[in-house]
């Protein structure tokens, strides 16, 4: 609960998404496409001519390859825009279906007291905010200590509301069976053929795009061992690579190691060694680490230095950006998109739904 009313602040994070991808486009046409040749650059070749200087040729794909990493900024920014418009989407449904099963037990009740349906919301709301004790106050401001901002006199009124309405939801809604049968909002994600732990038949898939060099992915860890632990056969992770370039320049040489590590069968050794001295991840850490990891040190640096284990990784990344992925870790539960460092109790709640709707 925040004070916070400024405008930027209120805004849909789609919108804000939308605002920076037409800043981006207009930012990408200036630096690759000369004014007035739009339609040609849109169907250009390979090996088209883009623009013709004092008689030299500059090709339409040296442009691609000099705009590459702004283009793919710009892709991802136009994928987390059409992610994030079907996610509210989903949502606003949601609350939809929640608000009128709510109008219908409201307006059951108010006929059952003889009332208006307002007239009765009314009462049986300024009965519970009465109800509303200063150690219920208190304990709400200690369990979301570090997340409200504002003074505690400008918002106990709002606080004493909030908990009226909880308790107002729970009231009503007891003793009736309400089942909804709209799905979570979920992605089809492809695990491919990245490396797994836990059971192959397992009806829970977390798919984990991570970074080696990533601190956050570092401290999911304990979190996902727990899951595994607590539902050995019940949930499977999968793992898939998102170096992110632009912050961590050693995380493309740790993915390809990984990849490496996969083929020569000792991927999660080397991943937990990796995770665990993230400071040390250059070539040399990289096969130290993998000889450490019991891998072959001749078999690992042979593999490094095959064609087609960068395209790997970049497969993977590329999997991702499709997926909405834009920073790690990025988790899917069977397609449901948790992102960051998710707590335990956040990522066992989502297990246990999907459990539950896969019929235990």
């Amino acid at each position: 609960m925040s004070a916070d009313t400024s405008e930027h602040k209120n805004q849909p994070t789609w919108a804000l998404h939308l605002a920076l991808y037409a800043v981006l486009l207009a930012v990408i046409g200036f630096l690759v496409l000369r004014p007035g040749s739009g339609a040609a650059a849109q169907d250009g070749t390979g090996d088209q001519v883009a623009v013709r200087l004092d008689g030299v040729d500059i090709g339409y794909a040296e442009a691609l390859e000099r705009a590459a990493t702004q283009l793919e900024q710009l892709e991802q920014q136009q994928i987390q825009c059409d992610l994030q418009v079907a996610s509210e989407r989903h949502g606003l449904i949601e609350r939809t279906l929640e608000g009128m099963v709510r109008e219908r037990l409201i307006e059951a009740s108010a006929a059952i007291a003889g009332l208006e349906a307002a007239d009765w919301r009314a009462a049986e709301m300024e009965r519970l905010e009465a109800g509303v004790t200063d150690e219920d106050v208190d304990a709400f401001f200690v369990e979301n200590e570090g997340r409200i901002r504002g003074e505690r006199e400008e918002l106990e009124p709002q606080v004493r509301t909030y908990l009226a309405q909880e308790r107002f939801v729970d009231a009503l809604e007891d003793g009736h069976e309400i089942e909804y049968l709209l799905e979570p909002y979920r992605l089809e994600v492809d695990p491919a053929s990245g490396p797994v732990r836990g059971a192959a038949a397992a009806p829970v898939t977390i798919v984990e795009w991570s970074d080696f060099e990533c601190p956050y992915c570092k401290s999911v860890l304990p979190t996902l061992e727990r899951i595994l632990e607590e539902y050995p056969e019940q949930v499977r992770l999968v793992f898939r690579h998102f170096p992110l370039h632009a912050i961590h320049p050693n995380a493309q040489a740790a993915a390809e190691a990984g990849v490496c590590a996969q083929d020569l069968g000792a991927f999660w050794e080397l991943h937990d060694l990796m995770f665990d001295e993230q400071d040390t991840l250059t070539l040399d850490d990289l096969k130290d680490k993998a000889e450490r990891a019991g891998l072959d040190a001749e078999a690992f640096t042979a593999c490094l230095e095959q064609e087609g284990i960068a395209d790997r990784v970049h497969a993977d990344r590329r999997a991702g950006i499709e997926a909405g992925v834009n920073g790690t870790p990025a988790l899917f539960v069977n397609g449901r998109p948790l992102a960051g460092a998710v707590a335990y109790e956040q990522l066992a709640e989502v297990v246990e739904d999907e459990l539950e709707r896969a019929g235990g």
